[in-house]
């Protein structure tokens, strides 16, 4: 335990530092703007390049089918008790059971599983990370964009929801630069050794850059609204889905540990910032998605330690 926590103390560090700074005059919002974008235009798809060329050219060794399995279907159990709480419990009307399933089940895979899979798995946990984020986008934004448009009533036709999905995919420089790892890998050839030092530079700033670009992210965020949802939220996706994902992983695939340890992480990872932007579009749920973001961010530096500990046993 106590080692886990001293990997985990000085990675967590770096959300702190942003989040510290993003609250000060040293950081305005063009600064955090641009740093973001450094994220997630170059350093993020970088890495991500770098891990899909090397999962291509192992022929997809090291992820295995069941890891998506046992992570989405833990996901989905997860979105389904979350919109039935926003349903019933919490009396949500229109787009806000959908976007609130949706906080609560999509887990911040870029900006903080990246950098911790690979800090603490190397390359079997950001081939785990790669595999969730290609699934994650076309299946959270799917599902969720088609219930809010059938609860709101609007005339969205299922071919017209396939092509707004695809065409926000083929928009996200993420999957983009770990489909395009992947496709190199595949096709057996070797980076030449001046591109793959550029490549490795770049890719070693990823993690602490994605992680402090994460902090200074949420300083503009508030935790406002229904602290009781953002509470329930934050519990489901901290705590049910992990543990959901573990039993899954250990007794229904009956994954080796580490493999378990790595999609017990995953699915601890706290929300999402693409629920909020999604909520944002809709004019719905945005302080409650703000506030379980920012709640759920600020517990997982001890949570995720915690879940990882208890995955190994």
């Amino acid at each position: 335990m106590i080692e886990i926590f001293s990997v985990a103390l000085p990675v967590f560090g770096f959300v702190i530092g942003g989040f510290v700074l993003g609250k000060s005059a040293l950081l305005d919002d063009i600064k955090v703007k641009g740093l973001t974008a450094y994220v997630f235009w170059f350093a993020i798809p970088l890495l991500l390049f770098r891990g899909g060329s090397k999962l291509g050219a192992s022929g997809g060794e090291g992820f295995e089918a069941g890891v998506l399995a046992a992570y989405f279907a833990a996901s989905a159990a997860i979105y389904i008790f979350a919109f039935s709480a926003n349903w019933r419990i919490f009396k949500g009307k229109g787009a806000e059971p959908p976007l609130a399933a949706m906080t609560s089940a999509y887990g911040n895979s870029v900006m903080m599983g990246i950098p911790l899979a690979e800090i603490f798995f190397g390359t079997p946990g950001l081939a785990v990370a790669t595999g969730i984020i290609a699934c994650s986008a076309p299946l959270y934004y799917g599902v969720s964009t088609f219930l809010i448009e059938a609860r709101l009533g609007n005339a969205t036709s299922p071919i017209d929801l396939v092509k707004e999905t695809l065409l926000g995919i083929l928009k996200t420089p993420v999957i983009l630069a770990m489909a395009a790892g992947i496709c190199f890998g595949l096709t057996g050839l070797e980076v030449h050794p001046i591109a793959e030092r550029f490549i490795d530079t770049g890719a070693a700033a990823a993690a602490p850059t994605a992680l402090f670009a994460l902090g200074a992210t949420l300083a503009s965020f508030k935790i406002a609204g229904d602290l009781a949802e953002a509470g329930t939220i934050s519990a489901l996706k901290l705590v049910l889905n992990p543990t959901l994902a573990w039993i899954l992983a250990t007794f229904v695939f009956q994954m080796p540990l580490e493999t378990v340890i790595i999609v017990t992480m995953m699915a601890a990872l706290p929300c999402a910032v693409n629920p909020f932007l999604l909520a944002s579009r809709y004019d719905a749920y945005s302080r409650r998605a703000s506030a379980a973001i920012v709640l759920s961010t600020g517990i997982s530096i001890v949570s995720i330690p915690v879940a990882v500990w208890l995955a190994g046993l």
